[in-house]
């Protein structure tokens, strides 16, 4: 009877100890409701959570082997939480002036690597009362007007020196796209995938009052960052996430019909 008894003791102080050596991978991501990514506000990560987050847990499942845990946070609050190790790891969007406290795959020539990033491109929204052509060239349009962009975005500058003017006051989608409506401002900026990925979520949330322009305003990309402390301790788990990103960019496409109607 004694045998079994210390066996299990012995089972629960390795369990203690694995658990100890290998505590939660936080992965932080805005409270914002962005659908089909992000969905939801607020702390709680819902279920289902958004195709992002799906596509994240297929990353660290394959590549961490410690749990995983996603911490929603204000956008304002996300970048000083990666830098106070508040969070392991943080989707960063691409930008001309990429922080330099943030640890990003990088090519031979040391430039950010595209090729392990996800490839997003930048659209825009717009009244569909203004009935604007199918064929209309975004960039050229909106020279003079004025687009709304979420406080805090990454490509603000990139717009501004595009010759567009900024109205980046607006926390949220709803915000700004409540600015549209009221004709303060001309269009709506937002981060995508695939330029028609949101096209459900917007007919179904505003009721066909705004479209989207066929043509995005530009590209960009979204890399999985982390911070300089934790890189150094875990090297090669982070390449090895960046890695299977790299690999597994259609998993992110394939996903994402959980989230769309047929």
């Amino acid at each position: 009877m004694l045998r079994p008894v210390l066996m299990f003791l012995a089972l629960l102080a390795a369990a203690s100890v694995h658990a100890a050596a290998c505590p939660p991978v936080r992965i932080g991501y805005m409270d914002q409701d962005r659908p089909p990514y992000w969905l939801g506000k607020g702390s709680e990560v819902p279920d289902p959570p958004g195709v992002a987050v799906d596509y994240l847990r297929a990353a660290a499942a394959a590549t961490i082997p410690c749990p995983v845990q996603f911490v929603r946070l204000p956008a304002h609050r996300l970048r000083i939480a990666l830098q106070t190790g508040m969070v392991d790891y943080l989707p960063i969007e691409e930008r001309a002036d990429l922080p330099q406290d943030v640890v990003l795959p990088r090519d031979r020539g040391g430039a950010p690597d595209r090729g392990r990033a996800i490839h997003t491109s930048i659209i825009v929204l717009v009244r569909a009362a203004d009935q604007l052509p199918a064929d209309t060239i975004t960039p050229r349009y909106f020279q003079g007007r004025v687009i709304g962009v979420p406080f805090g975005a990454p490509y603000t500058e990139t717009v501004r020196e595009a010759g567009i003017k900024v109205d980046d006051g607006g926390r949220d989608l709803d915000s700004n796209v409540g600015k549209l409506k009221l004709k303060r401002v001309d269009g709506v900026a937002l981060t995508v995938g695939m330029p028609h990925d949101m096209d459900q979520a917007i007919a179904e949330r505003y009721a066909g009052e705004v479209v989207r322009l066929r043509m995005p305003l530009f590209s960009s990309n979204i890399w999985l960052g982390t911070n300089p402390v934790y890189y150094a301790a875990h090297r090669d788990q982070v390449e090895a996430i960046w890695n299977w990103m790299a690999a597994h960019q259609n998993e992110l496409i394939a996903m994402m019909a959980k989230y769309t109607r047929k």
